[in-house]
């Protein structure tokens, strides 16, 4: 026995050794090759001949085998040198591009990938290798191609990354991959072709432009083509020529007229209307159904539209990872030039102009992707550049400076602004005559329900996250000169009450300690995370702090102690829209109680006059002396802070008053309509029960565990130097489950919710004990329960739509010139016909009233909405008032 074992361990040895010894393994490598070449030579088209490909890709894959194995062993590597010597690429790179074959191709980028990877004989720093890597990739992928499959073009790409993350981490071998025709005395590059800023030169830096034509595809291709641009422009600052070629080159006008592309591909005509099949459940208890979307407008939940929104929103924020971490101003200046010019000007503004709210959709269309786009850049340049122009914010230059442009880059400005203007200087578009302001203002004054939704959710985001530009153009404000608060903790008392008291009245106590609880922890996130707290709540700066996201160079203004005018157009435009709550649809009052909260979020903004009391109307009862023990002046000064005022009922808020209207209306819908307080509850129940299934239900799934916990930032996914804990409660959607709830609740950025429910409330399930309700029983047997409960919900809720006593159609009316709406019950019918020969004159009177109506399946709903909002904004006052310190308590 151990005669056999030594006799085959010497003879596995032996063979063990032959392989590694490095003369017989060149052999055998330079046999391969032999082998290759013979076999293309002989063959007239290989393209026709499957034998002779079918031996070529096995030596290939063999010669890659071999260059693997042989980087993995000790000096020396003879293969990978006689590679070098040889040059052998360049054959590999001539019969893989003239094969016509995918199969082939993919073989020879593995080749490439071995070579590069063996980190030696130094292939990247070879002339000729990159030569015929680049001759190879723009034969297999470029213009006029063969044409490969997004597999194999990936992995093309993604070589080409890799060489430029190489490039980014060794600068010295750039000019191998960058060539110029040449320079002046001062460095300056000079095309000796045409000294014209914006000249194409592909031959210059061929692994540029195959990387910017790619740019903007989806998946593998896309990042890896994004993050490898991102390295040259990173590796821009360390190379003053190929700073000057990116400049005078025609790179930054390909990215701007890229991103007008993808825009452009946007639908024309946008409905943001929900699919009728999958109607999250407060949509389906309302008269949303009846509302039908325009013929030629496309989906905002489509896949194509889908598709094309983030492919648009990736190439944007590609723009903002570019100048994030290019260094070099010249180039910067020159990007943001073209993106200003050959975007915002020529294709984003006159898109803005030309919107109409006649024509069924095209405002939605502008107003929604102008939404998404200031959603999606946190890049203060790009951020500022947008604002300033479309809100024409012509004062802005003085408090935003910027650093002078090079000669260079000034020439090139000139020669963009020189080659994109108009004829005739009347063409000239100006924001002065027509801006964002104009947009906004006027379209959430429209009759049609979708125009308003998406002005009012653009006005969220302008009002949150873009609050510094905001202020004084689209809200009209009054400066505080006394910073010291005048509220008094008595009259905050007496305020919160009146509004709990008014919630109340509205939709009854049930759940309403659970869900005030729920909203005094989503407004303290939200009070938290605004723009001006961060400055407000912020520690003072040590050195050891990064002041990278308060310093920048471009940015908003302070925002200083405010007053809101009554006059305000929008202000006003809200409250108009408060008074028809009841009958509005559910989307705009979402939309409308979110701006009005976002409105009521910034530190600085003061309550008094549209939220709380002016001081200067409390009155107290003068009947009641002080505390005769009260020696101490601080006591006293405490007594009479907390003291409870009253004021007169012109003193009342704008928005308590409307808020009081509308009580008014539901006290009218008690008083007629029979068991009106049970409907409601029943509803209220109905939400909370459906809510509290889908809860279930997701802790009873296993959530499949995420592909890759990666920490890293990812191409694309920049993010300015904010405190994590603002991060990670920025991306909570706190507000998107229920009725109260709105950010992107209805939108496209996340799946519809199923059932938004008017409060999140803790405590035990209404579907039973947590053991029962995820019992450990079969899988098959708990998803028929699960089918067949959730069909018994969707039956009960079908019968509740479909009730006749809830369908009954409810007018309201609003007078001419009137703040009042009166609701038109049994005891308010509306007056009977005029007779034929009635006046014109009256006629015309009559016209002017404001009529709208609803179903009382809908009004219900509303209701529970309208709690909601009056409780969020009971938390919002309090939780400023301990957060902000604006109430006096001496």
């Amino acid at each position: 026995m151990d005669f056999w074992t030594r006799l085959l361990g010497g003879s596995s040895q032996k063979r063990q050794a032959a392989a590694n010894d490095p003369q017989q393994r060149l052999a055998r490598f330079k046999q391969r090759y032999n082998n290759v070449l013979q076999t293309w030579q002989k063959t007239d088209s290989l393209a026709q001949d499957r034998e002779a490909l079918g031996n070529i890709r096995r030596g290939f894959q063999g010669l890659t085998k071999m260059l693997d194995d042989e980087s993995r062993l000790p000096a020396p590597h003879l293969c990978l040198s006689f590679a070098a010597a040889q040059q052998i690429y360049t054959a590999v790179s001539k019969i893989a591009a003239t094969s016509h074959d995918e199969g082939m191709v993919r073989d020879a980028v593995q080749f490439y990938n071995a070579l590069i990877d063996s980190e030696e004989e130094d292939f990247l720093e070879n002339d000729v290798f990159a030569v015929s890597l680049m001759n190879f990739i723009g034969r297999s992928i470029g213009s006029g191609s063969m044409g490969v499959g997004e597999d194999i073009e990936a992995d093309i790409v993604e070589l080409l990354f890799g060489i430029s993350a190489k490039i980014r981490l060794q600068p010295e071998i750039l000019p191998v991959w960058f060539t110029t025709a040449s320079a002046d005395a001062n460095g300056r590059v000079v095309n000796q072709k045409v000294d014209f800023a914006g000249v194409t030169q592909k031959e210059d830096f061929p692994l540029c432009y195959q990387l910017i034509d790619r740019v903007h595809h989806e998946g593998r291709i896309g990042e890896f083509a994004r993050m490898g641009l991102l390295y040259i422009f990173e590796s821009a600052s360390k190379a003053i020529t190929l700073e000057q070629w990116i400049v005078n080159s025609d790179l930054p006008t390909l990215m701007a007229t890229g991103l007008g592309a993808l825009y452009s591909q946007l639908s024309r005509k946008l409905s943001i209307l929900h699919p009728q099949e999958s109607l999250p459940l407060i949509l389906q208890l309302s008269d949303y159904a009846e509302m039908r979307p325009n013929a030629q407008a496309e989906s905002l939940f489509s896949e194509d539209f889908q598709n094309h929104m983030v492919t648009f929103l990736s190439y944007l924020t590609f723009w903002q990872d570019v100048l994030e971490h290019c260094n070099s101003l010249d180039v910067r200046h020159t990007l943001i030039d073209h993106f200003q010019v050959l975007f915002l000007q020529q294709l984003l503004y006159p898109s803005l102009l030309e919107s109409s709210d006649v024509d069924g959709g095209s405002s939605v269309a502008v107003l929604t992707y102008l939404r998404r786009i200031l959603d999606a850049l946190d890049h203060p340049e790009l951020v500022h550049m947008i604002l300033h122009y479309l809100l024409n914010l012509s004062d802005y230059s003085a408090t935003s400076p910027r650093a002078p442009r090079s000669p260079a880059a000034l020439k090139r400005r000139q020669s963009l602004m020189l080659l994109n203007a108009p004829k005739e200087e009347d063409d000239r578009l100006n924001p002065s005559l027509f801006n964002l302001v104009d947009l906004v203002v006027g379209n959430t004054d429209s009759r049609n329900p979708q125009t308003v939704i998406a002005a009012l959710k653009l006005t969220t985001v302008l009002l949150g996250k873009n609050h510094g530009y905001a202020l004084n153009s689209m809200v009209k404000i009054m400066t505080v000169n006394n910073k010291q608060p005048h509220r008094t903790i008595g009259a905050l008392n007496v305020e919160l009450e009146t509004y709990l008291n008014l919630a109340i009245s509205l939709a009854g106590e049930s759940a309403v300690d659970e869900a005030y609880e729920s909203h005094l922890k989503d407004k303290l996130s939200l009070l938290e995370n605004h723009p001006c707290s961060l400055k407000a709540l912020a520690l003072p700066t040590t050195p050891l702090q990064s002041p990278g996201y308060f310093d920048s160079d471009v940015g908003p203004r302070d925002v200083p102690p405010h007053y809101l005018l009554p006059e305000d157009p929008l202000f006003k435009t809200l409250v108009e829209l408060l008074l028809r709550f009841l009958t509005n649809d559910i989307e705009t009052n979402l939309a409308l109680t979110e701006a009005i909260i976002t409105l009521g979020s910034c530190s600085q903004l003061r309550l008094e006059g549209w939220l709380s009391v002016e001081p200067t109307d409390y009155h107290f009862l003068d009947v009641i002396p002080e505390p005769m023990d009260l020696s101490n002046p601080g006591l006293r000064e405490m007594h009479r802070a907390s003291r409870q005022p009253t004021w007169d009922p012109a003193a009342t808020p704008q928005l308590l008053a409307c808020l009081q209207q509308l009580q008014t209306q539901v006290e009218a819908l008690r008083a007629d309509i029979q068991d009106w307080d049970e409907h409601v509850a029943n509803r209220k129940d109905a939400f909370r029960f459906h809510e509290e299934m889908n809860e279930a239900m997701k802790s009873s799934t296993p959530q499949p565990k995420p592909a890759r916990p990666s920490t890293e930032v990812q191409p694309g996914s920049w993010t300015p130097q904010v405190p994590k804990h603002i991060k990670e409660a920025s991306a909570t959607p706190s507000r998107a489950q229920t009725p109260r709830g709105r950010k992107e609740g209805a939108d496209l950025r996340h799946t519809p919710t199923a059932s938004p429910a008017p409060s999140r409330l803790g405590g035990p399930t209404l579907v039973g004990s947590p053991s029962r309700g995820m019992s450990p029983l079969p899988a098959p047997q708990a998803s028929k329960r699960q089918t067949t409960l959730f069909t018994d919900i969707d039956a009960n809720l079908a019968s509740v739509r479909h009730s006749d006593f809830l369908r009954r159609r409810i007018r309201f009316r609003r007078p001419a010139g009137s703040q009042t709406v009166e609701v038109m019950l049994s005891k308010y019918q509306p007056p009977p016909r005029e007779d034929d020969d009635a006046t014109t004159g009256a006629e015309s009177e009559k016209e002017k009233d404001d009529v709208r109506e609803a179903s009382l399946l809908h009004i219900i709903t509303n209701v529970i909405i309208l709690q909601e909002f009056v409780l969020e904004l009971v938390a919002l006052m309090q939780v400023r008032a301990s957060l902000f310190s604006e109430i006096k308590f001496a």
